[in-house]
């Protein structure tokens, strides 16, 4: 009897704590990720191929000109870039990095390209438009051109473009050979610029579009896993689209797809699921971005999902903080409390070391009730200290190093972590993991993270979910916490350890993807939900950005700040973990979806908790 009632306290004082987080309105920075408005690609070799400017998205300013946008790439990363300007020509390209073309000398010059083909303008002339590719070359007149094919059918095989030959400079891309064979047939492409991705093919033509349709592609016969354009074309090479359905599942007597399909009815024991592209990942991110705009509302783990996928969401929140702050004189019973409101303003674009006057940071550091709520505020604390890596003194009562220490004498000896207790929880390892994740270079750290790692992968199934009483069977929330968990330490959610009999993590929950672009809880439901939709889509994001190398998905954006000053004399600081250099993984992507996922899949499980509970 005591156990239950210890059980059901804990149930109930995690929702009172997550309830409090979705009331706090937390969580407004905007950041440039994913899909962008308006954006063109560029790239810089110098004579032999070599690369000088790598291949990279920047957003188009309203007129920009194609010598506007080089000047600006260059100088982004750091380039030598020099020009002349002529009053009847415009600019000329001098030099690019460390390549100077003499023309009078040897005949070679900086070749300006746009989408495979030579301009026919200046470069201080041509005005960009969305989508576009530029290439800069060192080429003698004429440049050296290769012969490509492009064909494009759609799900009935029918030609949308049929097999057309098209010419491109050496060093042009598959995606170049694509604008000119549409430019050709007189073709629209509808084109998205996705600042991970590079472009995405959104549609070819006026080829209908069902639920779950994406563009797949092919060179010389071969899939392709990356984008059209980091996938160079030589002469000869037979660029290949065709329409495909990431919902369909395929015939399992085949292992193609299945044309009668109904969506994602589950995973026949033995079937093995085909590998995720990233085109794929990009449509299935696409989709429930499409289904939490039409179905969310004010929740703020929606706008946090959104704004990762790439859209804005309203910038008020830090002023519910500083409002929530004010009405409390900066003081409150759970550290818990000060933990959401420091990561809030580090994710609002704050500093939670000087917000109204109240330093949170110090708040945390100098706190009695840290271990009060379990493990929860261990692992918030850590988050809240690394989202913009403050300088906490390393002689705190709760300082870095002793919270980790603390976390890591948690660990169970199965490899889990409970939230209270010895019964261990998937999702609160998965918590574990991301809040150790930048100390993971430390020996009892990183045999902590092997740990969990390994009781994870021990504890999926052969579907290639977690099946749990509690989430009332295989949820798909878990699976998104256990793919940003793992993500955030480097692991890969679809490698070896995580790939049982019927597939991987990513595998798995793709199959949670209804026609409608939302996910159901469970696979066997077919109705999609907003709370499994927007952990879903955190999962993919946070998969998306280590698939890009993006790092981990939980840092802010913002430069480091000293949480042991005053107001007064705040300076900017290397952050440390008590005394050793913290790792530099900030970045502008996905820098808040975990927190949003950690308390969505707790909301889930208490709610399935309690209901189990009331049933019998």
């Amino acid at each position: 009897m005591k156990s239950m009632l210890f059980k059901r306290g804990s149930v109930i004082l995690t929702a009172i704590l997550l309830v409090m987080f979705q009331l706090s309105g937390l969580f407004s920075q905007t950041v440039s990720a994913a899909t962008l408005k308006n954006a063109a690609m560029i790239t810089v070799v110098d004579e032999k191929g070599n690369t000088i400017l790598p291949h990279a998205v920047l957003e188009i300013k309203d007129g920009e000109t194609a010598f506007e946008f080089l000047k600006e790439a260059t100088s982004k990363e750091n380039v030598v870039f020099d020009y002349s300007m002529d009053p009847n020509y415009g600019a000329s390209v001098q030099q690019i990095g460390q390549s100077k073309p003499d023309f009078n000398k040897d005949g070679t010059y900086w070749g300006f390209f746009i989408n495979g083909a030579v301009s026919q303008v200046g470069v201080s002339t041509y005005k960009l438009k969305n989508g576009d590719d530029l290439f800069f070359k060192v080429v003698s007149y004429p440049p050296k051109m290769v012969t490509a094919k492009v064909s494009a059918k759609d799900a009935k095989g029918n030609a949308v473009i049929s097999d057309t030959e098209v010419k491109v400079v050496d060093g042009a891309n598959a995606y170049d050979a694509l604008v000119q064979a549409a430019l050709v047939k007189k073709i629209n492409l509808n084109i998205a610029v996705d600042s991970s991705y590079f472009e995405f093919i959104q549609n070819i033509g006026n080829t209908k579009l069902m639920e779950g349709d994406f563009w797949k592609t092919a060179l010389n016969g071969k899939d392709l896993l990356s984008s059209l354009s980091t996938n160079p074309v030589k002469d000869g090479d037979h660029v290949q689209l065709s329409l495909d359905n990431y919902l369909t599942p395929p015939d399992p007597n085949t292992g193609k797809d299945n044309e009668n399909g109904t969506g994602n009815s589950g995973n026949t024991d033995g079937q093995k699921l085909p590998s995720v592209s990233k085109q794929q990942l990009s449509a299935a991110i696409n989709k429930a971005v499409a289904y939490v705009e039409k179905n969310g509302g004010s929740n703020e783990f929606e706008l946090v999902a959104l704004q990762k996928s790439g859209k804005k969401i309203p910038t008020s929140y830090l002023k519910n903080i500083k409002k929530t702050l004010k009405e409390n004189n900066g003081t409150f019973r759970n550290v818990t409390d000060y933990e959401r409101l420091a990561i809030g303003t580090s994710a609002s674009g704050g500093n939670a070391t000087n917000i109204e006057g109240y330093n949170l940071i110090k708040k945390i550091y100098t706190n009695d009730r840290m271990t009060n709520q379990g493990t929860n505020g261990v692992i918030y604390a850590l988050l809240a200290y690394d989202g913009k890596n403050y300088k906490v003194p390393t002689n705190a009562k709760w300082s870095r190093q002793k919270l980790v220490n603390y976390l890591v004498s948690q660990q169970l000896k199965s490899g889990g972590w409970a939230l209270y207790g010895k019964s261990p929880s998937i999702d609160i390892t998965s918590m574990a993991l991301a809040a150790l994740a930048p100390y993971k270079n430390q020996p009892k750290v990183k045999t902590a993270i092997n740990k969990a790692v390994k009781w994870l992968s021990s504890t999926q199934d052969k579907n290639g979910g977690f099946t749990s009483d509690i989430n009332g069977g295989d949820a798909s929330e878990t699976t998104a916490q256990v793919i940003i968990g793992l993500s955030a330490v480097g692991i890969d959610p679809a490698g070896k350890a995580f790939t049982k009999k019927n597939g991987n993590l990513i595998q798995h929950l793709m199959q949670f993807q209804q026609k409608n672009g939302g996910f159901a809880h469970i696979v066997s439901d077919h109705d999609a939900n907003l709370i499994a939709t927007t952990q879903a889509l955190l999962g993919l994001t946070a998969y998306q950005q280590y698939v890009n190398g993006k790092g981990s998905i939980y840092k802010f954006l913002g430069t480091n700040v000293s949480a042991g000053k005053s107001k007064n004399t705040m300076q900017a600081t290397k952050s440390t973990t008590d005394g050793q250099p913290l790792p530099n993984t900030a970045t502008n992507y996905y820098n808040v979806l975990a927190l949003g996922a950690i308390l969505l899949i707790a909301g889930a499980a208490l709610y399935f908790y309690n209901r189990k509970q009331r049933v019998s």
